[in-house]
């Protein structure tokens, strides 16, 4: 079984997204990135994608020990571009 350390699941009756979410915080500065099950057409490929992210992430803290901003600043941005479903991405500058 995979481990899902920093990872936690979304399932709830009130809203309509059901997802994982992976979460990682060092020095206070904190990373967020939703996976959802509808993007990606199911629980378990949204789970594999949330773990390849976090493993990656971890990586990059890794080798930037002192510096979580400049570790989490590339998936920042792949987070931009990838966020939104197509045609729902915010205009450039706008960022919900």
């Amino acid at each position: 079984m995979k481990s899902i350390r920093n990872i936690t699941r979304f399932t709830y009756e009130f809203t309509s997204f059901q997802g994982w979410r992976v979460t990682l915080c060092r020095n206070q500065v904190h990373f967020t990135r939703y996976f959802s099950d509808k993007q990606y057409g199911s629980e378990e490929a949204s789970l594999d994608a949330a773990v390849e992210m976090r493993n990656r992430v971890l990586e990059s803290l890794r080798h930037h020990r002192d510096n979580p901003e400049l570790a989490f600043a590339p998936f920042r941005q792949e987070v931009l571009a990838t966020n939104y479903p197509q045609g729902l991405r915010p205009r450039k500058g706008r960022v919900a």
